[in-house]
C-alpha cells in the first residue's frame, strides 16, 4: 500500500478498503508495532493463534489508513472508544469529523470511512444456517417473507438481511442493545435498500440508505448510514 497521503471522503461519498487479512500475515510484526498497548493487551487475550494475527493486522491496516488521511504515523493515530465500544479518532484536522468502522468475517475484512456523519459496516461468511438463527434475527414480517422463500434462496436473503441490519446497528454504534428486529427490512429487495421500518417507523426508516457489498464470492456485506445521498468509493 502506499504512503501517500488521502483526500478525506465527501459528503456524498463512503469510502471502502477491503482485504484478504490471512494475506498480510508477511507483515505481521509491521502491523504489531503499529498498535497500542491496549491494542496488545487485547490482541494477548484471543484463545486462538489464527484469531490473534486476524485482529492484529485488521487494527494495524486501520491505523495505516487512517493515518494516510490525518498524516500521523499509523501508531500515533489517536482512538478512544464509545459507551458500547465504536471506536473514534479523538485528534482531526478543523473541519473534519473523520469516521469509520471495520467488519470482518474469517479472513475477508472492510473498512469503511465518511466524513461527517456516522456510518456501518458488515461483512458476513455465507455458511449453514442455524435453526433458531432466523428467529434472532428477522421481525414477524420478515420470517414470513423468509418462510415462504424456496430453499435454495434462503441462505443467500438471510445473510444478505443479516448484514445489512448489523451495518445498522453499527453506524448507531449501540451493538445488539437494540435489537436486529429495530430495522426491518422488504426481503424480496436485493443490493441497494433502505429499511422498511426502523423502530417500527416508516419516517425514521426514510433517513437511512443500505449499499450492498460484496467482498468475495463466498461472503455477504452491506454498508449503512443514516445520512442519503451517498455512494461506495471502492479504495483498493
Amino acid at each position: 500500500m502506499s504512503s501517500s497521503p488521502l483526500t478525506p471522503p465527501t459528503m456524498q461519498e463512503v469510502h471502502v478498503w477491503q482485504w484478504d487479512l490471512d494475506a498480510c500475515g508477511s507483515d505481521f510484526d509491521r502491523y504489531w508495532a503499529m498498535l497500542s498497548a491496549q491494542e496488545h493487551e487485547r490482541a494477548g487475550n484471543f484463545r486462538f493463534e489464527l484469531h490473534r494475527r486476524r485482529y492484529v493486522i485488521g487494527r494495524g491496516e486501520v491505523r495505516q489508513v487512517l493515518g494516510r488521511y490525518l498524516a500521523r504515523s499509523p501508531r500515533a493515530v489517536a482512538l478512544e472508544y464509545g459507551p458500547e465500544g465504536k471506536p473514534f479518532c479523538t485528534s482531526q484536522p478543523a473541519g473534519w469529523r473523520i469516521c469509520f468502522n471495520l467488519s470482518h468475517s474469517e479472513n475477508t475484512a472492510a473498512l469503511v470511512i465518511s466524513n461527517g456523519f456516522e456510518v456501518g459496516v458488515d461483512v458476513e461468511r455465507v455458511r449453514a444456517i442455524e435453526e433458531s438463527m432466523p428467529l434472532q434475527v428477522f421481525s414477524a414480517r420478515e420470517r414470513e417473507q423468509f418462510d415462504a422463500l424456496p430453499a435454495s434462496e434462503r441462505q443467500t436473503v438471510f445473510f444478505e438481511t443479516w448484514a445489512r441490519k448489523e451495518a445498522c446497528l453499527k453506524a448507531l454504534g449501540t451493538g445488539f442493545i437494540l435489537p436486529p428486529e429495530h430495522f426491518e427490512f422488504d426481503l424480496a429487495v436485493h443490493g441497494d435498500t433502505t429499511p422498511r421500518f426502523v423502530g417500527g417507523a416508516a419516517q425514521e426508516a426514510s433517513h437511512w440508505r443500505v449499499r450492498a457489498l460484496s467482498p468475495s464470492p463466498t461472503c455477504a456485506g452491506a454498508v449503512a448510514a443514516r445520512h442519503s445521498g451517498w455512494s461506495i468509493i471502492d479504495m483498493n
